[in-house]
Parts: C-alpha cells; structure tokens; sequence
C-alpha cells in the first residue's frame, strides 16, 4: 500500500514521534497507521487492518492508532472518502489553542486557501482521544453538512490538530499544506495589525470560477 506510505511522508513533518495518524479504505476494511509508530518512518509492517466496527483483522498482534474510531467512523459513513488524515501542525495549532479558531475557519484570506480548504472548515470543540473525540467529530462533521450540504475539505480540532479527510493522497497532501500555509499567514497578518479577509462575494467569486474548478478537479 505504497499510496498510504506516500501520505504519511508527505505530512510527517506536522508530527513528532508518535503523533498523527493515516488511514485508506480497503474495499470493505481499512488499514492505518500502528499505535506508537511514525509517519516518517512508516513501512507496510506499521499498518494494521481494521474493519468499519474497529475490530483488528488478519491477526495483527499491533494495536492500530487510538484515534482508530474516527477513522472508521468517516470511511463507514461516506463512500466517496478513501483517505483519512490526522496531524498537528505546529502553525494552525497557534491558532486553534488560541481565541481566533472561528476567524480561521469562517473568513478567508487569499484564493488558493479558498479553493483547497474550502469556503469554511468545520470546527470541532476538544475533546479527550478516543471515543470521546469521535464523538465531537462525528456531531461537528454531521452539523456542518446540515448547513453547508458537503462534506468539509478541513477539520480542525480546537486545541488538538487537523484532520484531512478525501478520495486521494494528493488531495489530503494539498489540503493539509494548505492549511498550514493559511495559518502562517493568518498569524503574521494578525502580527502586522492590519489583517484583511476577503468579503463574501470575493470568496463566492472564487469558489464558483470555472478555472478554480477544473484546477480543483485535476487533484481529487
């Protein structure tokens, strides 16, 4: 499963040790990332097979990562997702242990960020790891798609991290970089007194451009 090694290194530099986790679908299971092993260091031994109840299959003597149950929660419930990818950037969590997560999510600042996290992203409260923090995600993502009607390019966890959820490694790949560009730039405006987001019609104007969407399409 080289696709899901390539995933891991792409994003391992948002993760330290042990932290962070990937996942891909599997016809009618998943595989992911093992409990205490590293994105940069990743191998196929690494990854455990798990099915959409977070039972370990195939006889796997390692545990998957602890976070296993938000995984198999988002692969269960949308089919059109093959990739799950969780991390903590060291940027955007300046910002979501921070009082400024709803300008984050809500408002955006440039084209690019529009057309790679989203219009918005959805906002998770925090929640402790585990079933707790499946929980939350599994609420925010469903109350998010109630209002918006599509699944977000971009989760963020308050005080916690990010998660990346899509049909290919590419596009979980673009959308965690771009996440975390986003943020440094959301913090160095902040830090120049004069940050300036695009009005809602600028953002509609981008998101419904037919170049931003084919250049979109070309990595889905």
């Amino acid at each position: 499963m080289s696709n899901i090694l390539d995933l891991a290194k792409a994003v391992s530099q948002f993760a330290i040790a042990g932290e962070g986790n990937v996942s891909v679908r599997d016809k009618n299971s998943f595989l992911i990332k093992a409990s205490g092993t590293e994105l940069s260091s990743l191998s196929n031994d690494d990854l455990v097979r798990c099915d959409f109840e977070c039972n370990i299959l195939d006889g796997n003597k390692k545990k998957p990562s602890m976070e296993v149950s938000f995984h198999a929660w988002i692969l269960k419930t949308f089919p059109n997702i093959n990739y799950v990818c969780h991390t903590h950037p060291t940027h955007t969590n300046k910002i979501l242990c921070s009082g400024l997560v709803n300008d984050f999510a809500y408002k955006r600042l440039f084209p690019d960020q529009i057309v790679r996290n989203g219009i918005k992203s959805c906002v998770v409260p925090y929640a402790t790891p585990g079933i707790e923090l499946k929980n939350a995600i599994e609420k925010s993502i469903r109350k998010f798609i109630l209002l918006n009607e599509y699944f977000p390019k971009l989760i963020l966890l308050k005080n916690h991290g990010i998660i990346t959820a899509s049909t290919s490694v590419r596009e979980a790949i673009v959308s965690t970089l771009m996440c975390e560009k986003s943020a440094e730039i959301f913090i160095g405006a902040i830090m120049l007194n004069d940050i300036q987001f695009l009005t809602q019609e600028q953002i509609c104007a981008v998101d419904s451009d037919p170049s931003e969407k084919y250049r979109r399409s070309l990595i889905q």
